[in-house]
């Protein structure tokens, strides 16, 4: 179980350096900007999609509930982490040390990882024992995604728990599962940046 912990925590320590380094660099496309504040684009969009990864790999294991939710603690840390590269590389002020990110190593990753999580799990279950997985269903889940996902990203886990059901329900496809869940998060994930994107 500590493997499953430590394998979350990774993936989100890769989101969090990812993270960083955009933060501090001058990558944009026309009005789209990944630097400052356009980073936190990253862990609303791949904290979910690196849940998606974990629990299909959880599950093929004969893994459950508390594996899932050990993987998600893993991977709520590990973006945490983030606070700690800004005070080790990009200090605000003199005389920060580690001890002065903690705060942030637990609300940070917590703010990104664990509502949309929750969202996941909700929407796992319900497609794993409730409903069924059809046109009709998947259309209603993509709505709702897209409507909260002006909540940094927490709607997304609504299409994250979806795919783990269906890649649960068939293995084989989890691979091409999981593709189209990253562009349907870049999609939807982008939808309130559209106004500013394109001004009338």
């Amino acid at each position: 179980m500590i493997r499953i912990a430590v394998v979350g925590f990774a993936a989100g320590a890769v989101i969090a350096i990812t993270t960083v380094v955009l933060e501090h660099s001058r990558v944009a496309f026309g009005n789209y900007a990944l630097y400052g504040n356009g980073a936190l684009i990253v862990p609303a969009l791949f904290a979910p999609w690196a849940v998606y990864w974990g629990w299909a790999w959880v599950l093929a294991r004969g893994g459950a509930a508390l594996e899932m939710a050990l993987f998600v603690v893993g991977v709520a840390f590990g973006v945490g982490a983030w606070s700690v590269l800004e005070v080790v590389f990009f200090p605000q002020q003199p005389g920060l040390t580690v001890l002065d990110a903690l705060p942030g190593l637990v609300f940070n990753g917590a703010f990104f990882v664990i509502p949309a999580a929750l969202l996941a799990g909700l929407a796992f279950w319900l497609f794993s024992s409730r409903m069924p997985l059809n046109s009709l269903t998947v259309f209603a889940a993509g709505f709702a995604a897209a409507f909260l996902s002006a909540l940094y990203g927490v709607g997304l886990g609504i299409l994250t728990g979806l795919c783990v059901a269906a890649a649960r329900k068939d293995p084989s496809r989890s691979v091409a599962i999981g593709i189209a869940l990253l562009v349907l998060l870049i999609v939807l994930g982008n939808l309130p940046l559209l106004p500013a994107l394109f001004p009338a």
